[in-house]
């Protein structure tokens, strides 16, 4: 037994002894051997494979080995020679190919370069109402490991997805602190998330274990640059051109902003500059919801209600400022790092910093001859009986998309004097559906009241056979009309109740506008026991008090969140609230259907979300890095419990993969604006078509090391690898979904 006891001593001291020199292998191998970032060697055979994501390895080394790595690395001579590319770092062994990676992350000094640039303790303003409630204000820079109520109130966004937990919130306010913190994040090894207002469906803007560079304050519209035909800012290409539908729509102008302003922000400020405004009828695309960044609206495709007659937000944006992960900054543009450019218009914006966006103002239809431009809000409800439901949907889709080829004259001159005047969503369901049992559609008629009934009569969409009742509100700016749909689409949708968080439980909208409540607002139910005020859309003064908060960048209608939702839940209903916490189903695009297929849709239901037939139809999908042009109707998923999604969309996709696409669920296409939730095979032709591989070689070029990349965004391809284009296959570069 004594023999045996002392056989057991020796084995623990031996393993005591391995673990130590474990110990102290590891904390060698943290301080690297030069200050650059760490590259691997793969053999060319093996090249598919993915460099591991060494930042779980780096969660465990010791603090004390972070500030040994650091310091080591500050010490380095200044004049150390750089290398010049990947090769140079990696080797030129014959036979092998080069895969950039990351160093490991240095969570210490990636709060000391921010710290050590920017005032830790600064306050900055993120949210002001015009009434008497009081404004929030945040730390410019936080870290969760020092105050997690500060980083809290800092992580403040309208995301959902939530809770996500970056290691690290910066608030930029101009180009060169974006350019400041790049430099950090990269030289600690830290990915970044540009976080423009926070609108993922997946939360992807406040990835965990990232640096958030939120640009919310980076949008001053003193500082915007205006420009007209007689002073373009764009290339020589550009001025005067004709826009997508042809000769006689004409371009008025461009506004140069910061990328992180809002859809309100941009439609308040063309609504008050006189060379857009009024009667010259400007038109500068913004979608539903005000709140959204234009950021990321304008690099995943972009729908609106103008889309129709402008295009999607991707065609209309003339120029990008961007910061790569370099921590250079460079424009993109028709001239200009044209390659990016391509990239930018529907590939996303994980491949940089965008700071600043040039996007062209477009002149509405010209009116009748004696006429005064106009603008039309049309609200129409239909029949939901079955057989009254197919006459709809078929008059309908033939009057969004003639069945004619989208490249034929026939077709362009068709739809420019009609559907593409028109823009909006709605439902269509049949009596009894299951998750829309409604048939009703709204939107936006460029031109007036008499010209919109002429152009819906004519494809049979005022039949009083199929129509219920109509409802059509004439204005006389787009500013104006382009407002109410906003102030309507939220009060129908119960949304005001984000936007009021601060004065909760009272949520009183025109104490919050800095108007009377009792003459503007009528009272709701807001939950059990509580009520509240919203405003009432048809009011002018409503609209003017809308358009007013709009154009500060700071209003709280530039700035709701579900976050604040969830809080309200919590502690005033005393009620957790999961649907909040939860990520949301994503959008899915169909092309022009058969009215048979679409009947059996509206059989489950169909929720518009936009519509984006007329201009975006007409440009080929390998002219820009958005691919899906073909299909018109975006569809969500979301007026159901959270349980029921999946059902409701895996119903549809069934019907779509077997009635339509030949049992081939690959050519099912999605809307990367409305990402959805991680697990789809076939992802990569899900958002971009046939576009990926492009996309992957481009992205290699500007973000080498994926430190923009996320689970859903194009991955970089591998050095010298020939991407393989399989249905469902792997693209070079990315990681495992």
């Amino acid at each position: 037994a004594t023999t045996h006891a002392k056989v057991i001593i020796i084995i623990m001291k031996l393993a005591a002894a391995a673990h130590l020199l474990h110990l102290f292998s590891s904390l060698a191998a943290v301080v690297p051997t030069t200050g650059q970032s760490q590259q691997r060697l793969v053999p060319a055979a093996s090249s598919n494979i993915v460099p591991q994501d060494q930042h779980a390895r780096a969660d465990k080394r010791s603090l004390r080995a972070e500030e040994v790595r650091w310091q080591t690395k500050s010490s380095k001579s200044k004049n150390a020679k750089q290398p010049e590319t990947p090769a140079e770092t990696c080797g030129m062994e014959e036979g092998n190919e080069c895969i950039p990676s990351m160093p490991l992350r240095n969570s210490v000094g990636l709060r000391q370069c921010l710290e050590d640039k920017y005032d830790p303790m600064k306050e900055v303003t993120i949210l002001e109402y015009l009434g008497d409630a009081p404004s929030k204000e945040v730390l410019k820079i936080t870290f969760p490991e020092k105050n997690y109520a500060d980083y809290k109130d800092a992580r403040f966004s309208a995301t959902y997805g939530y809770p996500r937990h970056p290691a690290g919130i910066f608030y930029a306010e101009d180009e060169s602190e974006v350019v400041g913190a790049v430099d950090c994040a990269r030289e600690a090894g830290y990915k970044i998330s540009p976080r423009g207002r926070g609108h993922s469906y997946q939360g992807l803007s406040n990835m965990d274990g990232y640096l958030v560079i939120d640009m919310s304050l980076v949008c001053n519209p003193g500082n915007f640059t205006v420009s007209n035909p007689g002073n373009f800012t764009v290339s020589e290409e550009v001025k005067g051109r004709p826009w997508i539908l042809g000769e006689d729509q004409k371009l008025l102008g461009s506004i140069k902003s910061g990328a992180g302003c809002t859809n309100a922000v941009m439609l308040a400020y063309t609504s008050r500059r006189e060379e857009f405004a009024g009667e010259k009828g400007g038109i500068l695309l913004i979608g539903s919801c005000p709140s959204v960044g234009i950021a990321g609206y304008a690099t995943g495709g972009g729908q609106g209600d103008a889309t129709p007659w402008v295009g999607l937000g991707v065609d209309d944006v003339l120029s990008y400022d961007i910061v790569l992960y370099n921590g250079t900054s460079v424009t993109a543009s028709a001239t200009e790092h044209t390659d990016l450019y391509w990239y930018l218009r529907g590939g996303g914006s994980g491949i940089g910093v965008i700071t600043q966006l040039e996007t062209a103002i477009v002149q509405s239809p010209d009116p009748e001859p004696g006429s005064d431009r106009k603008f039309t809000a049309v609200f129409l409800n239909y029949s939901n009986e079955e057989e009254k439901v197919k006459k709809f949907v078929k008059r309908f889709q033939d009057f969004l998309v003639p069945d004619l080829p989208f490249d034929s004259m026939e077709y362009k001159n068709k739809i420019k004097k009609g559907s593409a005047r028109f823009g909006g969503g709605g439902n269509i369901g049949v009596e009894d559906a299951p998750y829309v049992s409604v048939t009703q559609i709204s939107g936006h008629f460029l031109g007036s009241e008499k010209e919109a009934r002429e152009v819906f009569d004519e494809y049979g969409l005022l039949d009083p056979e199929i129509l219920v009742n109509s409802n059509f509100i004439e204005g006389n700016t787009y500013g104006e009309a382009q407002a109410y749909l906003l102030c309507s689409t939220i009060t129908g949708s119960g949304g005001w109740l984000t936007w009021t968080a601060t004065s909760l439980p009272q949520a009183n909208v025109c104490e919050d506008l800095g108007i009377d409540s009792e003459e503007f607002c009528d009272e709701i139910q807001v939950a059990p026991g509580f009520t509240g005020r919203v405003p009432k859309c048809e009011e002018p003064t409503v609209i003017e008090a809308i358009v007013n908060a709009s154009l500060k960048p700071q209003s709280f209608m530039n700035r709701p969140g579900s976050e604040l939702l969830a809080d309200f839940s919590d502690q005033l209903l005393n009620v957790p609230n999961p649907i909040i916490r939860q990520s949301l189903k994503g959008g899915l695009l169909l092309p022009r259907l058969e009215p048979d297929v679409l009947l059996e849709l509206a059989n489950i239901g169909i929720a518009i979300s936009h519509l984006a037939h007329g201009a975006p139809t007409l440009i080929a999908p390998k002219d820009t890095g958005y691919a899906n042009r073909e299909e018109f109707w975006l569809l969500s998923f979301e007026n159901t419990d959270y349980a029921l999604k999946d059902d409701w969309y895996n119903r549809f996709t069934s019907i779509l993969t077997n009635k339509v696409y030949g049992g081939d669920p690959s050519k099912i296409r999605g809307f990367y604006n409305y990402v959805n939730p991680l697990g789809n095979p076939n992802w990569r032709e899900y958002y971009w078509g046939d576009n990926y591989e492009k996309l992957s070689d481009i992205k290699l070029i500007y973000d080498e090391t994926n430190g923009f990349g996320n689970p859903v965004q194009v991955q970089p391809a591998i050095p010298g690898k020939k991407k393989q284009n399989e249905k469902g296959g792997k693209s070079g570069g990315e990681y495992p979904n």
